[in-house]
């Protein structure tokens, strides 16, 4: 007898950008669960979780923290602490208005009657009342501060105060917000989110706060914690994937984010026909074309920063150099630089001196030298900080010496890099002894121009002529 399964629309089973049920993977392993329980049951402290975007950090908290049971605010609301406050304050119906009114209040008054009459006769009755009253209000009003209104309400309703997308406050607003939170960790639990772990830093400047932060790394997903998404998804649509081809071929494509993972798997489905559970098993089986699959899907939405990075900074007149690529098309360094991310495969991590490589080996002629792609890295930064919007920069990287670019790329094909700038170079400049300029000197760009006036201004006369290549 064969037993009927429970049918779910497959909406509910592969959930991309809300809170997965079917489909939820806890990474029991890693114990994150476990982290943030042990979190809540010590006071004092406030918890910073970090890690890479679309990683399942908003996910987790969400799930051991529903908005029913903590005060959720948005780091992009908060332009200013008032909004902070406000945001407290709004969420657990506090007031921050108090009304007084006294009513003062007096009367007097008499009655008079008589009643006139004979027996078996007409009757005559009269009365007379008179009174007076008097009355008096005076009522007033006052606002409260809203950081009092809001620790009073916390007191004696102490709900957790979780900021999602905690990066995207200013940096004044980061030094207030700090402060305020050293006010309530003794009261309640304050739960920040962010993408970069350096977000944190304005909370942990304050004098007192280094040691009263919880720190949570959200790492990015192995192929087999993805995997367990399309297990368990397919398993309750009745879709059969014996050997998980299906399923590791979406896991390898997701870039270790659930995020994605969810997306994908959802797409295969439809592809499948499958808009609920099925009443026979279906066996999964590869698409004719992997590459069209994944193009359709990305072609729903392509962000136009992309073509801003492409075309890079305004050239004010220069002429770039043609970078000729094996196919016969032509581009600059900038279209070459997106090409060689493309070129990178599943990997999220990769370093200048691999897109050197990789440029050198796609280009006919002209491959530009790391120093290039460093400097030109540094104008996409700033393109894509400024087109960021709401969400995350589509290219970005860190001040670190390690020179490498963190690829992180979504269905449309965001990256994200780090590299040093050359900004780095003249802050160390002067702790360089006359003995150890190659240090210095494999920072300087290649560029000519810009390499004597970085010796000019820093008036180092040990320095070479020209830069030596790294």
């Amino acid at each position: 007898m064969q037993t009927s399964l429970p049918i779910f629309n497959t909406s509910e089973v592969f959930v991309a950008g809300k809170q997965p049920t079917i489909t939820y993977n806890p990474r029991d392993n890693r114990h994150l669960e476990r982290e943030v329980r042990t979190y809540v049951d010590q006071p004092g402290k406030a918890l910073s979780v970090s890690g890479p975007t679309k990683s399942g950090k908003t996910v987790l908290i969400d799930r051991l923290l529903p908005p029913d049971r903590a005060v959720w605010l948005q780091g992009s609301d908060l332009d200013t602490i008032t909004a902070f406050w406000r945001g407290i304050v709004d969420s657990l119906n506090a007031f921050d208005q108090v009304a007084e009114t006294l009513d003062e209040g007096s009367s007097r008054g008499n009655d008079m009657g008589a009643q006139v009459g004979l027996p078996h006769a007409i009757n005559f009755t009269w009365s007379r009342s008179r009174g007076t009253s008097l009355s008096t209000s005076r009522s007033g009003s006052r606002s409260r501060p809203l950081p009092d209104v809001a620790r009073e309400a916390l007191r004696e309703t102490p709900y957790p105060v979780v900021v999602d997308d905690f990066h995207y406050v200013e940096a004044d607003v980061k030094r207030a917000l700090a402060r305020a939170v050293k006010t309530l960790i003794g009261t309640t639990h304050v739960i920040l989110i962010a993408v970069p772990h350096e977000a944190f830093e304005a909370v942990r400047a304050e004098p007192d706060m280094d040691a009263r932060i919880w720190q949570l790394r959200i790492s990015h997903w192995s192929i087999a914690e993805l995997e367990y998404i399309a297990r368990e998804g397919f398993r309750a649509l009745n879709i059969l994937d014996p050997r998980e081809t299906v399923g590791r071929e979406l896991a390898r494509a997701s870039y270790g984010a659930p995020f994605l993972m969810q997306q994908l798997c959802y797409d295969y489905a439809l592809s499948l026909g499958v808009v609920a559970t099925a009443s026979d098993p279906i066996t999964a089986a590869p698409p004719p074309n992997w590459d069209d699959f994944y193009r359709r899907i990305a072609d729903r939405s392509v962000p136009g920063v992309f073509d801003r990075l492409a075309r890079g900074p305004n050239p004010r007149g220069q002429q770039r150099i043609d970078r000729v690529l094996n196919d016969g098309r032509n581009t600059d360094i900038y279209g070459a630089i997106l090409f060689a991310i493309s070129k990178a495969g599943t990997r999220t991590t990769i370093r200048p001196s691999e897109l050197t490589r990789i440029l050198e080996n796609e280009l006919r002629r002209n491959p530009p030298t790391r120093q290039q792609i460093v400097a030109s890295l540094g104008h996409m930064k700033d393109i894509a900080r400024e087109a960021r919007g709401t969400g995350d920069p589509a290219l970005d990287y860190k001040n670190e010496e390690s020179c490498s670019i963190r690829s992180s790329r979504s269905i449309s094909g965001t990256a994200r890099g780090s590299y040093p700038r050359p900004g780095m170079v003249l802050r160390r400049a002067h702790n360089l002894s006359p003995r150890r300029p190659r240090r210095f000197e494999a920072c300087l760009p290649r560029h000519t121009g810009l390499g004597k006036a970085l010796r000019k201004r820093c008036s180092f006369k040990h320095l070479p002529t020209r830069p030596t290549r790294p």
